[in-house]
C-alpha cells in the first residue's frame, strides 16, 4: 500500500492534504471549545454541525458536477484560498477581541460551503494520479492520513489553545493551507473530464441516478447516514472534558485524538488480516459495534475508561469506512465518480453533522451522559436493522481481490 507514494503527484496531493488536514482539526477543536466558553450551552454545540452541513449537503452535488468538467487544480485552489481567508478572518477577530457567536458559526457555514466543492475535486483527482490498478491502495492511504491528522490536530490545537490561545489556533489553521495550494501549483497537469450528459441538471444529478440503480452503493451509504444522525461522538467532549472528566482544553484534545489513535490502529490491523470473503458482512459487524463502544464511553467516568472506549469506537470506524468504500469503489465506473464520491460525501458528513445537533439537543434535555447513551445504542442497533437488507447478504463476487488491495 506504502508504494502507491512512489507517484510523485499523488504524493504531493497526500502529503498538502496532511497538513492541511491537521490544521483544520486545530480549528474545529478550536470553534467548539470557543463557543463552549461563550455559551455553555450544549445546543449551541449541536448547531455547529448543522451550520457546517447545511451548505454542504445543498453544494455537494454541484461541486461534484464541476469536479467531473472543470480543471480540477484551479477548483481546487480557489476553494483553499476561501477556506484560509475565512479562518485569517476568525483569527484577526478573536486576536482583536471582536468574535462573537455569530461569527463563529458565520466561519463554519462558509468552512463549509467551500468544502462542498473541495472534496469532490479532491478525491476526483485520484484516479488522474495513480494507476487504476492501484486506487484502492490510494483512497485508504487517503483515509489512514485524515485519521493520522485527526490525531495531531486536536492534541496539538488544545496544546496551542492552552499555552497560547485561540487566535494562534486559528491563524496555525490559515497557514495550513497553503501546503496543499503549494502541491497543486508543482503538480504535473491533471486530465479533464469530459462529460457527455448536455443539461446541467442531468450532470448534477448523475451520482444519484447510478447510485440508485446499484444497491451495494445507496444502502452502505444510507446506512452510514441514518446511524451517524443517532448521535455525534465529537459533539458533546467539550462538555466531557469540563464538566465530567474536569481535564480542561488540553484533555478535549486527548479525548478527540483518541478515536483516530483507534482509527489508525485499526486500519494497520485491517492491512494485517488475510482477505475477507465477505466484506460487507465485516463492515455491518464495524458499525453496530461502533455504537456499542459509544454508548460504553457515556457510561465511563474515568477519564482513562472513556479514552479506552473511544480508542475502540475509532476501531470499528475505520473497519466500516474502509471496506464501505471498499465496495463502493467496485461498483462505481470512472465517468461518474465525481459524482457518486460528492453524493457519498453528503451522506458521509450530512450523517455526523445531524447527528451533532441531534446530541446537543438530547443533551440539553437529559444531560449529555444520557445523549451519549442513547445515541450509542440507537446508532447500533439501527446498523444491525440494515444488516437485514438482502442486498447487504450477498457479497460483490470481486470481494477477496479488491479487499486485499484495499488493506
Amino acid at each position: 500500500m506504502l508504494a502507491t507514494l512512489r507517484h510523485r503527484d499523488f504524493r504531493l496531493l497526500w502529503l498538502g492534504q496532511l497538513v492541511s488536514t491537521v490544521g483544520d482539526m486545530m480549528q474545529s477543536i478550536g470553534i467548539s471549545w470557543h463557543l463552549y466558553v461563550l455559551t455553555s450551552s450544549p445546543l449551541q454545540l449541536g448547531l455547529l454541525g448543522l451550520i457546517r452541513a447545511v451548505p454542504f449537503m445543498a453544494l455537494s452535488l454541484a461541486g461534484g458536477a464541476m469536479a467531473d468538467s472543470m480543471d480540477r487544480k484551479r477548483l481546487l485552489i480557489v476553494s483553499q484560498v476561501a477556506q484560509m481567508a475565512f479562518a485569517g478572518v476568525l483569527a484577526a477577530a478573536t486576536a482583536t477581541g471582536h468574535v462573537t457567536v455569530w461569527l463563529l458559526y458565520g466561519a463554519t457555514f462558509l468552512t463549509g460551503a467551500a468544502s462542498a466543492f473541495d472534496s469532490p475535486t479532491r478525491q476526483a483527482m485520484v484516479p488522474n494520479l495513480v494507476p487504476r490498478r492501484e486506487m484502492v491502495h490510494a483512497m485508504t492511504l487517503l483515509t489512514l492520513m485524515r485519521r493520522t491528522a485527526m490525531i495531531a490536530g486536536p492534541g496539538l490545537g488544545g496544546l496551542v489553545i492552552g499555552a497560547f490561545g485561540l487566535a494562534p489556533d486559528y491563524f496555525g489553521n490559515a497557514i495550513s493551507f497553503l501546503a496543499v495550494v503549494v502541491a497543486v501549483l508543482v503538480m504535473g497537469p491533471v486530465p479533464k473530464v469530459v462529460l457527455t450528459v448536455a443539461r446541467p441538471m442531468d450532470r448534477i444529478t448523475g451520482g444519484f441516478h447510478f447510485a440508485r440503480r446499484e444497491p451495494k452503493v445507496m444502502v452502505p451509504m444510507l446506512m452510514d447516514f441514518v446511524t451517524r444522525s443517532c448521535g455525534s461522538a465529537g459533539t458533546l467532549l467539550p462538555v466531557f472534558a469540563r464538566d465530567v472528566f474536569f481535564v480542561g482544553a488540553e484533555g478535549l484534545g486527548v479525548l478527540s485524538s483518541a478515536m483516530s489513535a483507534g482509527a489508525v490502529a485499526g486500519g494497520l490491523l485491517l492491512g494485517s488480516l488475510p482477505p475477507s470473503k465477505r466484506p460487507i458482512t465485516l463492515m455491518m459487524a464495524a458499525y453496530t459495534l461502533e455504537g456499542l463502544f459509544f454508548a460504553g464511553f457515556g457510561l465511563s467516568r474515568l477519564f482513562g475508561l472513556g479514552l479506552i472506549m473511544l480508542f475502540l469506537k475509532g476501531v470499528a470506524n475505520i473497519f466500516g469506512e474502509v471496506l464501505r468504500t471498499t465496495v463502493l469503489q467496485l461498483k462505481t465506473p470512472d465517468d461518474v465518480r465525481g459524482r457518486v464520491t460528492a453524493l457519498s460525501g453528503i451522506f458521509d458528513n450530512g450523517g455526523p453533522q445531524i447527528g451533532a445537533l441531534e446530541a446537543g439537543a438530547v443533551g440539553e434535555a437529559i444531560g449529555p451522559i444520557g445523549s451519549v447513551i442513547s445515541s450509542g445504542i440507537a446508532g447500533g442497533v439501527l446498523a444491525a436493522v440494515f444488516w437485514l437488507h438482502p442486498s447487504l447478504r450477498d457479497e460483490p463476487e470481486e470481494s477477496s481481490d479488491h479487499l486485499s488491495a484495499a488493506v
